[in-house]
């Protein structure tokens, strides 16, 4: 077996980090397959406003059209657009504000196009461009409609067929498919019908966004979005200050892509799921997007002041596109266009189920019935895991050397000191072990290091954590690696414009050993199954109990080399060749993008703050846990790694998480990152929250978390589907609920 050396990149995890994409602009390359023109100064066309009557609904002008359980799908013959009235409640979903709300010129849309060609970016809309002009069609379907906008700049070519339009003119022919079954809205758009005249490139497209958008909310109304595990924006009542859109990108942005062009200054947070929904009242609805996920984002806007409404709905980047350079020099790259379905599944939920806990037990069956998740339930044991993330290794500097911060000999005395102090069940996150430590290299050239220690030290290692029934998980880099391990050249993926795809992470180690930043490239896809089996093959010695997957829960990437890839063939890559990994090992994944987990047993640093700074009207909320709660086991950010490790305790125990650490051995003599990662000072504080932790929650690792709400100011309950209570209080102060006392900044369970 091959000797070298080793560690990774997790203890760079101090605080979510911004990640930087690496892009050289220089030169006049593109990607594989990748189209170029040269546009000078790109140049935005928005639609003209045309008569409000387009963009409203009014139910003096709906036509019943179909009806699944609890609801009914109404079509509005003057706007063209949909509602959705439940019979149980009465409410009715518009896809367009009523005509009682909002301003007399908001250009509220049921499908907004953004298309590019000749040097400029037109955006249409489905009122303006189509409704208005009377090019517009409908055709009824068995169990729902079919709506087709054809959209141009004007009404002769919008009610023109599209093989008549004039060379140069703008066409663009779009059709929104909405049925009902199972009580749920499907509404779907057909790419591959998707169509634009000659010389115009159709780059996304917005589906639904002012469905259930409203001027102003009552009190306990909101809107949630996927930020962190979850967040709910407040709609009742004006506050002082900005509220800028809030825009979640489905599993982060694709670093083949690269930065935006200059002067778009709209920021973004990655979503591991593609849900979100609206509370209005007594009802409620949870959208998730089931196709084209790979490809979408989600915006939100708080109405503030005239002329906004409360909305939130998703776009598809339905083109790979970017641009390059100064104004004046601006170059445009066109890529792959998606040709599937953009698909969006409407839950509708009514009385105690409308609150974020219904969205989410709403979600997990969609996700569940998509395959996304597994069936299979978790087991209970006689304690609960306690996730131990142990660091092996650093990289100096010069990424062929490392400095030993755990050896095998000493990762088996911690675990010994951990049993002794009666921390019964570990799940062990063994970091830096393969070459190259957090400069980890390509990982069928990355065996475990001879520098930790000889492979019979490590045997005892695995056996003495087989023998307590603790779980020994190696830490891997499965598609990213770092250029001081292993050639760029020839291995790595392309972006868009030619040059190789990467991304850069602050280094927590920087005073002590390597740079103060770390820049890893990602793998040519069309080696990924290549570098997976020969890892296996070379590894088979090892004996360990599962893997942790550090990078493909939280990165997904497009690949322009000489193999073309879309993010979304990407990710079925993905899931066909992580199954070997996880043949006879348990799985752990980092971070936990949904599209990992029907093959993951526990998700690490699963988010729980949010991207955005909370507000008054902005907060997490545990709607990942809702959904993964008694499926896979999981763990939020380590807690002594968190600002305020007291609090971390408490929310973790609140979100029903394993609690978890991530610990070296030895000192490396640098007080801060002593005080962050070293044991001694640590193990005794943590043991004492474990055992709290595990009298809490450790017959609940199989139960349901079917809510959690707010009690009073600082106070907030978790409630599991066995009549288990958790009240939690995060005030300096005792408060009494319920005839109960909770002490401050303690929790209480309650059967």
């Amino acid at each position: 077996m091959r000797k070298k050396i080793s560690l990774r990149k997790g203890a760079w995890r101090v605080a979510a980090l911004l990640l930087a994409l690496i892009i050289v602009l220089s030169g006049c390359g593109a990607g594989n397959g990748v189209q170029t023109s040269k546009i000078g100064t790109l140049a935005t066309v928005p639609s003209a406003f045309t008569d409000r009557q387009y963009h409203i609904s009014d139910t003096n002008n709906l036509i019943y059209v179909a009806k699944s359980g609890l609801i009914e799908l109404y079509f509005d013959k003057v706007t063209y657009a949909v509602c959705i009235r439940e019979t149980n409640a009465g409410k009715l979903w518009t896809a367009l504000p009523t005509a009682s709300e909002g301003d007399e010129t908001a250009q509220t849309a049921l499908l907004t196009v953004t298309v590019s060609g000749g040097g400029k970016q037109y955006v249409l809309n489905s009122q303006d461009n189509s409704v208005a002009f009377g090019a517009a069609s409908f055709k009824p379907l068995t169990n729902g409609i079919q709506v087709t906008y054809d959209m141009a700049l004007d009404s002769e070519t919008a009610n023109s067929a599209l093989d008549l339009v004039a060379a140069g003119n703008l066409y663009v022919s779009a059709t929104i498919t909405y049925t009902l079954e199972d009580g749920a809205m499907h509404a779907t758009v057909d790419c591959s019908q998707l169509l634009a005249s000659a010389g115009f490139t159709v780059e996304s497209v917005t589906m639904l966004d002012f469905f259930g958008a409203s001027v102003s909310g009552a009190a306990g109304d909101y809107m949630f979005v996927p930020d962190g595990s979850g967040a709910v924006e407040m709609t009742a009542g004006d506050y002082e200050g900005d509220y800028p859109s809030k825009t979640f990108v489905t599993y982060g942005e694709d670093p083949a892509l690269g930065e935006k062009a200059a002067g778009d200054t709209v920021s973004s947070v990655p979503s591991v799921i593609p849900a979100y929904g609206v509370k209005s009242g007594t009802s409620a609805f949870v959208a998730l997007v089931e196709t084209g996920a790979e490809i979408s984002s989600i915006t939100e806007t708080r109405r503030q002041g005239n002329g906004t409404y409360n909305r939130v709905g998703p776009t598809f980047r339905v083109t790979d596109t970017a641009y390059s350079g100064d104004e004046g020099k601006v170059k445009q790259y066109v890529g792959t266009s998606y040709t599937g379905k953009l698909g969006i599944c409407y839950r509708f939920l009514s009385d105690k189920n409308a609150s974020y806990s219904g969205m989410a037990a709403a979600c997990r069956e969609l996700l569940i019935r998509s395959g996304l998740l597994s069936t299979k339930m978790v087991s209970n044991s006689d304690y609960l895991p306690f996730l131990l993330t142990i660091e092996a290794s650093a990289a100096k500097k010069n990424a062929n050397n490392t400095e030993v911060l755990t050896d095998y000999e000493e990762a088996l005395e911690l675990l010994r000191q951990m049993k002794a102090k009666s921390v019964n069940n570990i799940f062990v996150r063994y970091n830096g072990v393969l070459d190259g430590a957090n400069a980890q290299g390509l990982l069928k050239s990355s065996d475990p290091q001879g520098k930790l220690g000889s492979e019979k030290e490590f045997q005892s290692l695995a056996q003495y954590a087989s023998t307590q029934q603790f779980t020994l998980f190696l830490n891997l880099d499965l598609f990213t690696f770092h250029k001081k391990s292993a050639s760029i050249s020839g291995n790595a993926a392309d972006n868009i414009y030619g040059k190789s795809a990467s991304f850069t992470e602050e280094n927590v180690f920087a005073g002590y050993l390597g740079e103060e930043t770390q820049t890893r490239w990602f793998l040519k896809l069309s080696d990924l199954e290549e570098n997976i089996y020969e890892f296996l093959e070379d590894t088979r010695d090892y004996t360990v109990g599962g893997y942790c997957i550090d990078d493909a829960g939280r990165f997904l990437y497009s690949d322009y080399s000489d193999q073309p890839y879309s993010r979304i063939s990407a990710e079925s890559l993905l899931v066909q060749q992580v199954p070997a990994l996880a043949s006879g090992h348990k799985l752990m994944v980092d971070t936990g993008n949904i599209y990992m987990l029907s093959n993951a047993d526990v998700v690490a640093d699963l988010p729980s703050e949010t991207g955005y700074p909370e507000t008054e009207t902005y907060s997490a909320v545990p709607f990942m846990q809702m959904i993964l709660h008694g499926i896979v086991e999981y763990a939020q950010t380590p807690i002594n790694l968190s600002e305020n490790s007291e609090k971390a305790f408490l929310k973790s125990v609140e979100y029903g998480a394993l609690p978890s650490y991530d610990w070296s051995y030895r000192k490396t003599g640098v007080e801060s990152v002593d005080t962050l990662y070293n044991y001694e000072s640590q193990i005794t504080k943590a043991a004492e929250n474990y055992a709290k932790a595990d009298a809490a929650l450790k017959d609940l690792r199989s139960a349901r978390m079917t809510s959690h709400y707010e009690v009073q100011d600082g106070v907030y309950c978790t409630e599991y589907n066995n009549s288990v209570l958790l009240y939690f209080n995060y005030n300096d102060t005792a408060v009494t609920v319920n005839s109960i006392t909770i002490e401050p900044m303690s929790f209480l369970r309650v059967n």
